[in-house]
């Protein structure tokens, strides 16, 4: 007689292939598609078929078995992408140690499932391990097995762990981040460290803690240093910015301060490294010399461990299409404080540069090794975050958005005769095709772009995820009248004109700036 909760599974009903509940064998794919197994079997065959991406499913599985102790095998077979099935092997020959962590293998079982419920069912469930064997094995042995009696009188379910992640998971380095204006950027950076910040101790902050990510790019592309974008929400007020100026525009020694960073720029062992970097520009403007350098070796490293070294460590410039780009190096930044204000000023300093030259200003780029916020800052900055990231951000306007790609355009068709769909990336004018790629299916060719890496914003990705979603769908259902940024109802099998974008078939009218260009298709 069954055993089980009145509704089973109790975890992921909608994801499961469930067979017959009351069967004896449950079937782990581990990466391998569901179906692949599902459609070569019976419901009555098997209780259920689910997936198993890592070891925390582990706990997931163990909690619907527990709910349902009618079964007593688990078939595993598939593609172990991550290593949950090696986990999954050693939680149940070796189990876990006092701290609930599998032995000799990644993963945890979580506390709130008792040690007696989690020995119960390591030795009642068998494992049958047949990764690396062909289907029709794993068919055949799947349909061997029968009912059996549960291996608990009674069905008990344990409460998930509450999980509260405090960071998200991250690549860890090499973040970038790019905004219009200083301030639209200081808030994409916070959003950066709040999110994918690793808590870390410090003596700075009265709770003893900040969170930080290594590696931080951050570009400003069009802030005007004469005329600063200034709003609300800064942490200082313009008073207070236009008195910090004089720290990068001026090699005054401030009484009491180890360093500033004009005097290290302006008068470093007596040269201004400044003056030098506007030589080069005017006279070899092709250099890749155009260096200034804040940290004194000899100063700095004997008061490594007693005092303070410069956040700064060097700025490089470079002139590329004309215009005078600026990199600036920092070691250590505090991202809430700090770094708005070195991030105006450094834009100053780029003006000051190019200026001597007769250039205009290319991106600014800031990159922070350590690039941290304190504690004491962390509930302003979600506060600040919440009330205007997406305002000023995004700044959605309704019917359209649109914003370039530098890495290039890509426009979307259909090859009908031979059955492919094409993707062809163009410069931004839309006058040069610069490769193309074709294939039967969507992820065919997301694979193919992913591969080169010739997309540089997410968004970006997405939508052209969703066109060649689209363009699949027309091939495969035949609408001939299908074009790039078109929905379609399949019901009727019409194409409509997407609200969202200026379209006047034959001609595509793309956004540009204030203008729209005409693209014909």
């Amino acid at each position: 007689m069954a055993a089980r909760t009145e509704k089973w599974p109790i975890l992921y009903e909608n994801i499961l292939r469930v067979g017959d509940p009351d069967q004896s064998v449950g079937v782990v794919t581990l990466w391998t598609e569901r179906d692949v197994i599902k459609d070569s079997l019976e419901k009555k065959d098997y209780a259920a078929i689910g997936n198993l991406y890592s070891p925390a499913g582990i706990n997931h599985m163990m909690r619907n078995v527990l709910a349902n102790p009618s079964i007593r095998h688990l078939v595993m077979w598939g593609a172990d992408m991550s290593g949950s099935g090696s986990s999954l092997r050693n939680f149940m020959e070796k189990g876990i140690d006092n701290d609930y962590k599998i032995i000799d293998a990644p993963g945890q079982i979580e506390p709130e499932i008792p040690k007696d419920a989690v020995e119960d069912f390591r030795k009642n469930v068998e494992l049958v391990d047949m990764r690396g064997k062909p289907k029709e094995e794993v068919v055949a042995a799947v349909k061997k097995f029968k009912k059996e009696k549960p291996f608990r009188a009674k069905a008990e379910i344990f409460p998930a762990t509450e999980k509260k992640v405090t960071t998200w998971p991250s690549e860890q380095v090499s973040f970038r981040i790019e905004a219009p204006t200083v301030a639209a950027l200081w808030l994409k950076v916070l959003n950066m460290v709040t999110k994918y910040g690793r808590v870390k101790s410090t003596r700075y902050a009265t709770t003893n803690e900040l969170k930080e990510i290594l590696n931080l790019n951050a570009v400003v592309t069009d802030e005007d240093p004469e005329n600063e974008y200034f709003p609300e929400y800064l942490p200082f007020t313009t008073n207070e910015l236009k008195a910090y100026y004089p720290e990068w525009l001026t090699a005054r020694r401030i009484p009491g301060m180890a360093y500033n960073y004009g005097e290290r720029m302006r008068n470093m062992e007596g040269i201004n490294q400044i003056e030098e970097i506007k030589k080069l520009l005017q006279n070899r403007p092709d250099s890749k010399k155009m260096i200034a350098s804040l940290y004194n070796v000899k100063v700095d490293w004997a008061a490594a461990n007693t005092g303070d070294t410069p956040c700064i460590t060097q700025i490089i410039g470079g002139v590329q299409d004309k215009k005078f780009f600026m990199t600036v190096h920092v070691r250590s930044q505090d991202m809430f404080h700090g770094w708005p204000r070195n991030m105006f000023a450094a834009r100053k300093l780029q003006k000051e540069i190019a200026d001597s030259a007769g250039y205009s200003m290319g991106k600014l780029t800031m990159i922070t090794h350590s690039a941290h916020m304190y504690a004491d800052d962390w509930n302003t900055a979600a506060d600040l975050l919440e009330k205007y990231y997406i305002k000023e951000t995004a700044k959605y306007k309704p019917g359209f958005h649109f914003q370039i790609d530098p890495r290039g355009n890509w426009l979307i068709d259909i090859d009908w005769e031979n059955k492919l769909i094409l993707a062809k990336l163009m410069t931004n004018d839309m006058a040069t095709e610069l490769t193309m790629f074709h294939g039967k299916t969507a992820k065919e060719i997301i694979k193919q772009i992913g591969e080169w890496e010739l997309i540089s914003m997410s968004f970006h990705a997405l939508d052209l995820g969703a066109e060649l979603q689209k363009a699949e769908i027309a091939l495969n259902y035949n609408l001939h009248d299908w074009k790039q940024d078109r929905r379609i109802d399949v019901a009727s099998q019409a194409v409509t004109q997407d609200f969202q974008e200026k379209i006047d078939a034959p001609t595509r009218y793309v956004k540009r700036g204030k203008k729209s260009i005409q693209v014909k298709n």
